[in-house]
């Protein structure tokens, strides 16, 4: 492969949902030449009609014999990873070896532990490693009232309380989302996913767990001291959907620093179900209209 085909070339890291093939599109209209390095079992098949490469998590060696090839300006990472890689899995090459003892403590921690290393491996090799937001911008949450119905003065209790349990999360490394209702947090998201705890709340309405009429918010943040160039929150017209099946009035996301995939789509899907989608600054929400 030559200077020519390589030069503004960006490489994509690219695990599941509906952004990885957003930003391709993107950047491949402004001649970036997306080369895409697919998650196996990961990443839409969608995106196969880029030049791409399938591999399986945590196969570095696999990893930095591609980029040596495409030789990109800057790689990117972007997209969600439902499991941990299985050890089994793992073919030994020998820079896996080599790293081996580096990476395989970090499969015990957190996703940003893991990601960092990740992150560290790739700069080392001299590649650079872009924030999704910093080549697609528009795809970053605005502070404020974003779509749906304004919030109620009301929700601002459950906003407050959403926040600081997703700022605890997030301190464990655990998650970055939060449903509370009043002041009471009713889920905190695991491992399993914004979507699936979402449906879990949505199973304790049915239940009476929790109050059967509609109200509370999901909060999704930024993990405190976070590794911004990977793994930032992000919601679409699912999460909308789903809120709204867990009888939510709002979902707020982290502004400047959480995505929001198919805009267009993903607002009207929030003025058509009735969800207030809205921006909010963390730091500073106690101290102001929080975006409301």
């Amino acid at each position: 492969m030559g200077a020519a085909d390589s030069a503004s070339r960006v490489a994509i890291i690219a695990g599941g949902g509906d952004i990885p093939l957003y930003v391709a599109e993107t950047l491949a209209e402004q001649g970036r030449n997306p080369f895409i390095v697919a998650i196996e079992g990961e990443a839409d098949p969608a995106l196969y009609r880029f030049e791409h490469q399938v591999v399986y998590p945590i196969r570095p060696g696999v990893l930095m014999s591609i980029l040596k090839q495409v030789d990109p300006t800057d790689v990117v990472m972007v997209g969600g990873v439902r499991s941990r890689p299985k050890l089994h899995k793992i073919r030994p090459d020998w820079t896996t070896l080599k790293l081996a003892a580096r990476f395989l403590p970090k499969l015990r921690s957190g996703d940003d532990v893991l990601l960092r290393g990740v992150v560290e491996m790739i700069e080392e090799a001299g590649y650079r490693v872009r924030g999704v937001h910093e080549l697609v911008p528009n795809l970053l949450a605005s502070e404020g009232h974003i779509a749906g119905p304004k919030p109620a003065p009301s929700t601002r209790e459950a906003i407050a309380t959403a926040i600081k349990g997703a700022i605890a999360l997030g301190n464990l490394d655990a998650g970055q989302g939060c449903v509370a209702i009043g002041r009471r947090i009713v889920a905190l998201e695991g491992a399993e996913g914004t979507d699936a705890m979402l449906e879990r709340v949505a199973q304790m309405r049915t239940a009476g767990r929790i109050p059967a009429r509609r109200g509370g918010v999901l909060v999704k943040l930024a993990k405190p001291g976070q590794e911004l160039r990977t793994d930032l929150p992000t919601i679409g017209a699912k999460t909308v959907e789903n809120a709204a099946a867990a009888g939510l009035s709002g979902i707020c996301v982290h502004a400047g620093r959480a995505l929001i995939a198919d805009l267009d789509v993903t607002c009207a899907k929030a003025d058509d179900l009735g969800v207030f989608l809205t921006g909010i600054d963390p730091e500073t929400f106690g101290d102001t209209a929080g975006g409301q």
